[in-house]
């Protein structure tokens, strides 16, 4: 079986996407699995590369030097290459990769992918659409306002936001993006509005959404699809951090060592909470429509309501992410989890897939892995 893996893209989190293609190649690729890695440069280019160049450091590294190292692909050689594979399992995140662009390429062209519909995508990856549908649905949700580019009055709009909810705190951030990207605390229409018009300043997005601050314990959880089709929500992950003096879950704290940020799966909430949690995410996974996997952060309220805030359509995968933190929570190992994923999008279309874990079990030995010591190069 040949699957073609995509990673890159334009967005900010092009470095979270190249991690989350080694753990891909690391443990899906086997003797019956051949893994062929895709890079789409900032411009959206797309480029065949080695397992080799999978493993540069950062895109800067591979953006140096990939007009030599690797192989420009037209439009049709792109689309070529893809078809030539069994099924494609896009790792990008954020922009092209979760807002549907990617996924409405390949539509296009008839190819076999992993995740959910680009129709889906577009719909629950932008932050205020999908905080509307929430409401129309019933479920908890925050006040929020949307302010566009070439919009209305913003001062107008956010000074009359804050008196109209009594706001001491909200966040300001892109309508559009992952990994808090943009994502700024603020306690003034005037602190709100200065970071409006940076965030326009800067074209991180077209469309900025200002919301209430929220106050509460903060979660996500991943959601899978079992064999009938159903949604089945992982056992969520409570993070607990600081939230004073503005700080927020930002993307310091999610991907670079701190000891701000503690994690507990399960989390310490009530049992009761914790079911609560898992029936919505699977409630709204089916309402979206979502397909083979997701994740959803959100927060507990004080007042035990359930507010879902961002919705993942492609869960990052670096060796430690929630993704396999849940799993192994059930017993799944990275290479379980990721060929359930696998599965799962290949009886949607038909596919057959060869069955390697059975063998790799029977084989399996424990082997001892000293790291860490007194040097610098602890990290790597």
């Amino acid at each position: 079986m040949k699957i073609s893996l995509i990673c890159g893209g334009p967005s900010p989190e092009r470095g979270i996407s190249l991690n989350s293609a080694r753990s891909v190649m690391d443990h899906l690729g086997s003797e019956d699995i051949e893994i062929v890695p895709f890079y789409l440069d900032a411009e959206k280019r797309p480029y065949r590369i080695s397992r080799a160049q999978l493993y540069s450091n950062t895109p800067s590294d591979f953006d140096f030097k990939l007009k030599e190292t690797a192989a420009e692909l037209s439009t049709s050689q792109f689309v070529r290459a893809l078809a030539d594979t069994d099924i494609v399992f896009p790792v990008m995140h954020g922009a092209y990769g979760e807002d549907g662009g990617i996924q409405k390429f390949l539509e296009k062209h008839r190819i076999p992918y992993i995740g959910s519909s680009a129709t889906v995508c577009k719909k629950a990856f932008d932050k205020f659409t999908a905080n509307e549908y929430l409401r129309e649905q019933g479920f908890f949700t925050l006040p929020s306002v949307l302010l566009k580019l070439y919009g209305d009055d913003h001062a107008d709009i956010v000074k009359n936001f804050f008196k109209q909810h009594g706001i001491r705190r909200a966040i300001v951030k892109p309508a559009s993006g992952g990994s808090s990207i943009g994502v700024f605390s603020v306690s003034t229409p005037e602190e709100a509005l200065e970071k409006v018009r940076l965030l326009f300043g800067k074209r991180m997005d077209t469309r900025v959404v200002v919301e209430k601050f929220a106050e509460g314990t903060e979660f996500t959880t991943i959601i899978l699809q079992n064999r009938f089709g159903m949604p089945v929500a992982l056992p969520p992950s409570e993070i607990e951090t600081d939230y004073s003096e503005h700080q927020i879950f930002g993307f310091r704290k999610k991907y670079l060592p701190s000891r701000h940020v503690t994690y507990h799966c399960p989390p310490r909430f009530p049992d009761e909470t914790i079911e609560k949690i898992q029936a919505q995410a699977e409630q709204l996974f089916a309402l979206f429509g979502m397909q083979d996997f997701a994740r959803f952060d959100g927060f507990v309220l004080p007042s035990g309501e359930i507010w879902f805030c961002d919705f993942n359509m492609i869960s990052g995968m670096e060796q430690n992410s929630f993704l396999f933190q849940q799993g192994a929570r059930v017993g799944l190992t990275h290479a379980d989890i990721l060929h359930y994923i696998l599965e799962r999008s290949c009886q949607k279309y038909g596919i057959s897939l060869p069955d390697t874990r059975a063998l790799k079990r029977a084989g399996r030995k424990a082997v001892s892995i000293l790291f860490g010591g007194p040097t610098s190069e602890r990290q790597v």
